[in-house]
């Protein structure tokens, strides 16, 4: 199972899907798509936990996506 996060208005927003189910890979893909498209910043976590990379396209294989919404000045 996959995991995506991500924190929007409505608070912690997560979403799990199967790699084996193709319509859940298509619509975590679509979520990260329309978020890094907003601005946000996606980061693989390792199994370890260890901080992930940077990455700039959906990978159905990951155990866990972050992604950091874009930082505004004021």
């Amino acid at each position: 199972m996959g995991e995506m996060a991500t924190l929007s208005k409505l608070g912690d927003v997560r979403i799990i899907w199967n790699p084996d189910i193709p319509a859940e890979v298509a619509a975590a893909k679509k979520s990260f798509d329309d978020l890094t498209k907003k601005g946000h910043l996606a980061f693989a976590v390792r199994r370890t936990g260890d901080k992930g990379d940077q990455i700039r396209e959906f990978d159905p294989d990951a155990e866990k996506i972050i992604l950091a919404p874009p930082m505004r000045g004021g």
